[in-house]
């Protein structure tokens, strides 16, 4: 007989926090307080349920949402003033709303400031986008201060919200010209339109040889170079990325010169002319597509470089090899060495796939996955694919990945992370609908029971 789905839910959830709650009061070492030791890790089960209360409120309906996400808001009310996670502050505030969103925020930058972390400075520019306008350009140039001007602390990623993006920008425009430019680039993804136009004229006016550091850097900016500033930029080469450069040639009508451009840095391998040609190939109109000739290469390859190669571009293998074929490479990767390869390549190329592929993919995802000892780094794509396992495909995957977490010494770790409840909503949903989820949530709520008894 078959466990209704609900209860198995709230079952597995409640199990996972009392060993994470378990492994958490054991770990107190016997010359620190006991009580100040626990205090803190109900403060980090705290902010961690709160976290994916909120991950469990994005798969359900409307409806049922509200109430989900008031329940995290409500943890953060009740302790959300003593946690020391500047993320966990900036999430509760971006699912808040008026008064409660600039606590949160605020409570955010009280985090962030006493923090030493390397993220500080990026968790300050984050906040500045959740404040007033003013606040939030004061916020902006604290930032810049506390980075010390570096562009890849502000903006690790590039990135950001429309209002941090904003509010960095008019903060860091007293920066010297080598690290405004690089700012500059990483904030335009986040940049409204009037200001992404002003922000990319002074670029070009900015623009020395070898400005950018990196290749995040460069690729921002690739798409929006100028005929002029794109010869330049083809004298940098390898400082700036091949790849970026010929999706900019291609967009500009000049295939040949794209084509030209990523094969000469492709040299004679195989398996990197295969890489350069699927990624010249996505940008190209269906019929102008190097087919043939990445079939070719495909053909010189191992079954892992083959598989590898599906891995990272799903989408463009699809559409030069087809869709039967790049499945059936994925599944032939059967060396050892590539078993997280294979799982991860059949993950990522369910969405790829057309819609009466997809269900076939994720079983073979997930009966990969399990052949590779379920290798936690495989399971962020395969939860993307999540959509289409069958409910016992996905409750066989919460059942065998949740119980990972509670290993981890914290109740947190139950709730948050890699293995975790809010990694595994999605999967939840599949699992049992909406009310495995709800009873989910249902636990998550309510797990705090499992320590407040020491507070």
């Amino acid at each position: 007989m078959q466990v209704p789905a609900s209860p198995l839910a709230a079952a597995l959830v409640r199990c996972a926090a009392a060993q994470g709650a378990a492994a958490t009061l054991g770990d107190t070492e016997p010359w620190e307080s006991p009580d100040a030791d626990v205090a803190t890790s109900l403060l980090d089960a705290d902010a961690a349920r709160a976290l994916s209360l909120l991950a469990l409120a994005a798969e359900v309906s409307l409806s049922a949402q509200a109430g989900v996400r008031e329940r995290a808001l409500e943890i953060a009310d009740r302790t959300g003033a003593r946690w020391s996670s500047a993320s966990a502050l900036i999430a509760m505030a971006e699912a808040a709303e008026g008064e409660r969103r600039t606590r949160y925020a605020r409570a955010a930058l009280e985090a962030a400031r006493q923090s030493d972390g390397e993220d500080a400075p990026r968790a300050l520019v984050v906040a500045a986008g959740l404040l007033p306008e003013e606040e939030a350009q004061e916020v902006a140039a604290e930032a810049i201060a506390r980075a010390g001007g570096a562009p890849h602390a502000l903006v690790p990623r590039p990135r950001v919200s429309e209002a941090s993006a904003v509010a960095l920008e008019r903060a860091s425009r007293s920066l010297p010209a080598p690290q405004r430019i690089r700012v500059l680039a990483r904030l335009l993804t986040g940049l409204p339109a009037e200001a992404k136009a002003r922000a990319v004229q002074e670029i070009e006016r900015l623009w020395a040889p070898w400005c950018f550091e990196n290749k995040e850097e460069a690729e921002a900016v690739a798409p929006y170079l100028s005929d002029a500033l794109l010869k330049r930029a083809l004298e940098e080469v390898p400082v700036w990325p091949v790849h970026a450069l010929g999706a900019r040639l291609v967009s500009l009508g000049r295939e040949a010169d794209a084509r030209a451009l990523v094969l000469r840095w492709a040299a004679s391998s195989a398996g990197y002319r295969a890489d350069a040609l699927l990624r010249l190939g996505e940008r190209l109109p269906a019929g102008r597509r190097p087919v043939e000739e990445v079939q070719a290469l495909f053909e010189e390859l191992a079954p892992e470089e083959r598989c590898n190669l599906i891995k990272e571009q799903p989408s463009a293998s699809v559409a030069h090899l087809g869709a039967e074929a790049a499945l059936r490479i994925a599944e032939d990767c059967v060396e050892p060495s590539g078993s997280y390869v294979r799982a991860v390549a059949l993950a990522r190329l369910v969405k790829a796939l057309p819609e009466a592929m997809r269900a076939e993919a994720a079983r073979r995802a997930v009966l990969a996955f399990e052949a590779a000892g379920a290798d936690a780094d495989v399971l962020g794509d395969l939860c993307e694919a999540a959509p289409w396992m069958s409910p016992a495909e996905a409750a066989r995957l919460v059942s065998t990945s949740l119980f990972d977490a509670s290993g981890i010494p914290s109740l947190a770790g139950v709730f948050q992370g890699w293995a975790s409840v809010a990694q595994l909503a999605r999967v939840f949903r599949q699992a049992g609908g909406e009310e495995a989820v709800l009873a989910a949530a249902d636990e998550v709520a309510f797990a705090g029971r499992w320590l407040r008894s020491v507070e």
